[in-house]
């Protein structure tokens, strides 16, 4: 469910918007689909906030995670804090933050940054309410710095899989998807839709119109 509305008493340009999201798997991958009110990168604490059924612990391995590819291509852990430290006392402004040891995460997470959100438990569905701006920019370029990528749609409205992600020098079409660049899409069952970077042929390589760097 996603909806778009005109923030009060600002231009036309600052356009907020929501969108409502069901857990039901233990892994599933989110995507930031807004910037802040002002345009800016959003904090990841105002990107995916705390809702009543997230599991908070005061270590990660007890709790609720997010998890960030970074550039090594391995991942920034945040997990969801029950406002403790590893001796159960108080620290103060940490109950309900993403928190990297214990400190409230002040990560900001650009349009098009697609993470893991790891539930402790995924015993009953988790909704969660996801808000903010809607960027104005009328493309949005991505690096792909390795093998395995994950990356999001940056805007909160459904995009043509071809549009969204046209083709560009550089990528490897083939007319396989074993020999090809692919786009997997997690899908309801918690496993994926593939897709691959056609040259335009079948499997007897010969030429299906329409079909080259689709």
């Amino acid at each position: 469910m996603a909806g778009l509305a005109l923030a009060d008493g600002v231009e036309s340009a600052n356009i907020v918007g929501y969108q409502q999201i069901t857990l039901a798997n233990q892994y599933t991958i989110l995507g930031v689909n807004f910037t802040a009110v002002d345009g800016s990168n959003l904090s990841l604490q105002d990107a995916v906030p705390y809702v009543e059924g997230m599991t908070a612990a005061n270590v990660n391995s007890a709790a609720d995670q997010i998890q960030i590819q970074n550039a090594s291509g391995g991942y920034d852990i945040y997990y969801m804090s029950n406002g403790k430290n590893a001796k159960n006392a108080t620290v103060a402004g940490l109950e309900h933050k993403w928190a990297s040891g214990y400190t409230a995460a002040t990560t900001t997470l650009a349009p098009g940054t697609a993470f893991w959100f790891v539930r402790k438990t995924a015993e009953s569905p988790l909704t969660i309410n996801i808000a903010g701006g809607v960027s104005m920019i009328a493309s949005n370029s991505k690096g792909i710095d390795g093998n395995y990528k994950l990356i999001a749609n940056p805007y909160p409205t459904d995009l043509p899989l071809n549009d969204g992600v046209p083709y560009v020098e550089g990528m490897t079409a083939a007319n396989v998807n074993s020999a090809a660049d692919q786009i997997q899409i997690q899908n309801a069952s918690g496993g994926y839709d593939i897709y691959y970077m056609s040259n335009g042929k079948n499997a007897k390589n010969a030429t299906v119109a329409g079909l080259e760097h689709k």
